[in-house]
């Protein structure tokens, strides 16, 4: 049986194994615009065979201080695996990650090979806390002049609120499913959604709401203005060779 210096060392070389031989792979869900129902993005999704739930993988890669190399090699992995030059591509990706000094490095290496017409959104994960608030507004100011939109993903579940909105002027704001689910007959949840657009009309920022899975709440979603919707009930992750 390992002890807990065994089972660092496996942790580590597993690791070591699934960043260096790319096992891994990217599953693409649709967002659709609730307006007119129109195809308006994709998120690409990593996936491994070796780890069932992907938010292990990145803590595992945050706990042995390899986080920016798996974030940029699934950035990578993902753009060239699908080439939509007409629709946009939300890319997950950590905060830690975009302030990093290498990162410029890597985003005019991603310039060089994208074609001009695939549009890029990173979508910046809420589960890492931002250590400086300035940094990170600077480095989308940056992400902008180079082509990209940003999005932040699940307001409401982690480090994001209506302050980093406010802050950080995003393209895009994602919804945790929390709002989703029973928003037909939820008055407060409703309410919030309301409040939340009001700021994101004021900002010309996008606002999606994720985990969509009845059809009652997708209507209420829609009668209440929000801009995009992501989730089951509109299409589930699909694999590279299926989408559009």
């Amino acid at each position: 049986m390992l002890d807990e210096k065994g089972m660092a060392l496996q942790d580590t070389i597993l690791l070591d194994d699934i960043i260096q031989n790319k096992r891994f792979y990217h599953v693409f869900q649709p967002i659709y615009a609730l307006k007119d129902w129109h195809l308006f993005a994709y998120e690409a999704l990593l996936r491994c065979e070796f780890v069932q739930n992907p938010e292990l993988l990145f803590q595992l890669a945050m706990k042995q201080n390899r986080l920016y190399e798996l974030d940029i090699s699934s950035i990578f992995h993902a753009l060239t695996s699908v080439r939509m030059q007409y629709i946009q591509l939300f890319i997950n990706v950590y905060p830690s990650t975009i302030v990093h000094p290498s990162f410029p490095d890597f985003l005019r290496k991603l310039k060089r090979m994208r074609s001009s017409r695939q549009s890029i959104v990173l979508e910046i994960n809420e589960s890492e806390k931002i250590s400086d608030i300035d940094l990170l507004r600077k480095v989308i100011r940056f992400l902008r002049t180079n082509g990209f939109s940003v999005a932040l993903d699940d307001l409401g579940k982690g480090e994001f609120s209506m302050h980093t909105v406010m802050e950080l002027e995003p393209d895009f704001v994602k919804l945790d499913r929390y709002y989703s689910i029973d928003l037909s007959i939820s008055i407060e949840k409703q309410s919030e959604i309301q409040m939340i657009l009001n700021v994101c009309q004021q900002k010309n920022i996008y606002l999606v709401l994720e985990g969509i899975e009845e059809p009652k709440d997708l209507a209420m979603a829609k009668k209440l203005g929000v801009h995009l919707g992501q989730g089951y009930l509109l299409g589930k992750p699909l694999p590279v060779s299926e989408i559009r």
